[in-house]
């Protein structure tokens, strides 16, 4: 083999590695650079801490000479009136009961009397009626899983009044209650006449609203007191909505205005003084807007005694003198990020003076995520609004050069250098 074929047959080894190599390189860059992407779609979150809450209100004990039975006149939570009756005294529960009767079967009648209204007859399409009595079985089912109980009890008379309703109209009148209303007014005649009178009744002296038991916290979870509770105190109290005696009606609470203890962990303080916030109770899922008023920090950084103050009063409010509560400071509606995308990258930013209008080059480092733009790997900054356990969300219309809806978010195959 002469030179000049020797040398030949050595550039075409050495061309064939180098074509071997550049292949390779290829197929390496293109396995390696197989992004994970996951699409920049919107989510809300809420900026929330759940805690033992305790109620403290100005509350007054009331109660009687403890002979005979209760009659309660007013809900727990409801609004009584100066001089109105919060309850009456009977000689036994036979009394109670009787009158529960009376109005359990009054009741009845005033639905007989509406159902046989003339007017549904001249006026009532069977279509509208049918659809009247599906939509109030709807609000039953829905009462009734929501614990709506004084609802379920309109929802219910209302679909009784729409079906008997539609059975006149359909079968022409043909159908009568008036014997059956006869028989309801005649019974309640009848109980009428053995109705026994109260003993005694209870009183309001001012206008208060009413809760039917104590629990034995009443001097003491008081607004006077509330400067002097510590954390000690507030993890002491404990639920006891019957307080044992045979002279307690119940209590009054003098203002619809009331106040929350409770322990949170505020290291990274996000809660402050005169932040407004929600309550929402674990239990019942009722809801009310409130304020904070104190933040006390104690030894321990990650114990701090909350106080709020709230002027809504419901039936849910008083159930309990402690429960499980969700403060909730802000809703966010951003672009979800996970954690595990984000990098940091210094960028250039120019800046003019606006007296001289002298240029000014600076870098900054910015917070943001790495996107699949087309074919191209590009680095797009964050507006963090908001941050939970393992995403951030990212504000909607942070401007050219942040993150927008529906880019795709590397997730995995770029390093923290962004390679």
């Amino acid at each position: 083999m002469d030179s000049n074929t020797r040398m030949m047959h050595i550039l075409l080894i050495v061309l064939s590695i180098a074509i071997i190599a550049t292949i390779g390189t290829i197929f390496y860059h293109f396995v390696d650079t197989q992004y994970k992407t996951e699409t920049a779609v919107s989510a809300t979150a809420e900026q929330s801490e759940t805690f033992q809450g305790v109620y403290v209100r100005d509350e007054t004990v009331l109660t009687y000479n403890g002979s005979g039975a209760i009659s309660y006149n007013v809900p727990d939570g409801g609004k009584v009136e100066k001089g109105g009756t919060i309850a009456e005294i009977y000689a036994d529960q036979s009394a109670i009961e009787t009158n529960q009767q009376i109005a359990a079967l009054q009741q009845e009648l005033n639905l007989l009397n509406r159902i046989s209204n003339p007017g549904i007859l001249q006026n009532a399409q069977p279509a509208e009626l049918s659809t009247q009595v599906k939509r109030y079985y709807n609000q039953i089912t829905y009462c009734k899983d929501s614990g709506n109980l004084s609802g379920l009890q309109t929802a219910k008379s209302d679909f009784q009044i729409a079906l008997s309703a539609y059975q006149l109209v359909v079968n022409q009148g043909a159908e009568n209650f008036s014997e059956q209303a006869t028989a309801v007014s005649e019974e309640i005649t009848k109980l009428q006449n053995s109705k026994q009178a109260p003993r005694d009744t209870v009183k309001a002296a001012s206008p208060v609203y009413f809760v039917s038991y104590a629990d034995g916290y009443e001097s003491k979870l008081t607004t006077d007191n509330i400067d002097k509770l510590t954390i000690d105190d507030i993890k002491a109290v404990q639920n006891n909505n019957g307080l044992q005696s045979d002279t307690i009606v119940g209590k009054t609470i003098d203002s619809y205005g009331w106040y929350m203890v409770g322990v949170i962990d505020n290291t990274t303080l996000e809660y402050q003084v005169d932040d407004e916030v929600t309550l929402k109770l674990a239990n019942s899922g009722a809801t009310a807007n409130a304020v904070i008023t104190d933040l006390r920090t104690s030894s321990d950084p990650k114990e701090t005694l909350i106080v709020l103050h709230c002027d809504y009063m419901t039936s849910d409010f008083v159930k309990n003198r402690s429960e499980r509560v969700e403060i909730i400071k802000g809703e966010y509606e951003g672009i979800q990020v996970p954690r595990s995308a984000i990098r940091f990258k210094e960028l250039e930013e120019t800046s003019t003076n606006v007296l001289t209008g002298e240029e000014t080059t600076t870098k900054v480092n910015y917070r943001g995520v790495y996107v699949m733009d087309g074919e191209t790997v590009t680095f797009r900054k964050l507006d963090v609004i908001y941050e939970g356990d393992d995403y951030v969300l990212s504000s909607l219309n942070a401007g050219d050069g942040y993150l927008i809806l529906y880019d795709s978010i590397i997730v995995e195959g770029i390093d923290v250098n962004g390679e």
